[in-house]
């Protein structure tokens, strides 16, 4: 005999699901209580959950992204192999990096009234690396690292009651240092404090969004800065990692109406170099973090019924601007999905 199973049903187990994975997570990885140290979000997941546009209550979000750093670069340009040659014989045998692979799993939960809203994200970072040390590139000094578990949780408030038509907000929110830093390479070394998966500190989140709808576009902007405000000292060193200053714009397109949505982001953020002990520098004293990123991110979302929507993005970076010699992504892919509870 075939069973036969309702929308409703089926619609309702996939809440189920969702608010249980959500409430299971942290006791799953509680004993790795580990996060995100070098990568940034530069990407609008939250849009939705601003302006006229926010459903009001609970609404929970799942995503995955995808970033593999493989990729030499100088200051605006791509390093080429001669170049990283010459740049580690020039800074007496200076270690390059060979890649860094980040895996986040995020689990967020938003609560959205008339007039304000909160967000909180738990992420979970998998993180692999390769390195090579003071020998030539093509000699036996190489190290390789693989760390993973809960990142740095942050929580993000927003109010839009300034604005009459609540189309305008501002954000502020806090991270805080759950993630580990306690990190090693697996000869059991310690890893570089920007490689870790937590950065060790408290940082302040302000910023401010606006949104609107002209014909069949919908559009939003957003600003964000990030300060650590407190940090943690590690065997007697303070790091404290540098400021992030990110601008993220978007557009979407509503003329298939509601059940496929596609957008389009242009996402930038400048760090500023990290500082303390235990921030990297090369040969000549120069920092090996931070720079000005721009990616433009087309995407879509689509509507399954129920509250429920996925959405995919892929990060295109469009202008790279770096500190010394860093690794940079090709791409950065992000997919995910999304529940509003009634």
């Amino acid at each position: 005999m075939i069973t036969m199973y309702s929308p409703f049903k089926i619609h309702l187990s996939f809440r189920i699901v969702m608010a249980a994975v959500l409430a299971i997570l942290p006791l799953i990885l509680m004993n790795d209580a580990l996060a995100c140290a070098a990568c940034g979000d530069t990407l609008s997941k939250d849009w939705g959950t601003q302006g006229v546009s926010a459903h009001p209550g609970f609404t929970a979000d799942l995503s995955y992204s995808y970033v593999n750093q493989n990729q030499q670069r100088f200051g605006t340009g791509t390093a080429s192999s001669p170049f990283i040659s010459d740049f580690q014989q020039a800074n007496g045998g200076q270690e390059v990096e060979d890649y860094t692979v980040t895996r986040t799993t995020t689990a967020s939960l938003n609560y959205s009234s008339d007039t304000w809203g909160v967000n909180t994200f738990l992420p979970f970072v998998q993180r692999t690396h390769g390195t090579f040390g003071t020998a030539d590139l093509t000699g036996g000094s190489y190290s390789s690292s693989s760390n993973s578990g809960i990142g740095d949780i942050r929580v993000i408030g927003r109010y839009t009651g300034f604005s009459a038509d609540k189309t305008a907000g501002i954000i502020a929110g806090v991270k805080l240092p759950t993630g580990s830093t306690s990190g090693t390479f697996n000869d059991g070394s310690t890893l570089d404090r920007s490689l870790q998966i937590g950065t060790g500190s408290t940082d302040l989140i302000l910023g401010g969004f606006i949104t609107g709808v002209v014909a069949e576009y919908g559009w939003f902007a957003q600003a964000n800065v990030q300060h650590a405000v407190a940090t943690k000292t590690i065997d007697g060193a303070d790091y404290r990692p540098g400021d992030a200053y990110s601008v993220n714009t978007g557009i979407r397109y509503a003329k298939f109406g509601a059940q496929f949505t596609p957008m389009l982001q242009l996402n930038a953020i400048h760090r500023q170099s990290d500082s303390g002990a235990g921030a990297g520098f090369d040969g000549l004293g120069n920092p090996i973090t931070g720079g000005t990123l721009v990616y433009l991110a087309p995407g879509a979302s689509v509507r399954i019924g129920g509250g429920t929507s996925v959405y995919g993005f892929v990060q295109l970076p469009v202008y790279q601007n770096v500190n010394s010699l860093q690794l940079s992504p090709r791409y950065i892919l992000t997919l995910g999905v999304k529940q509003a509870f009634d």
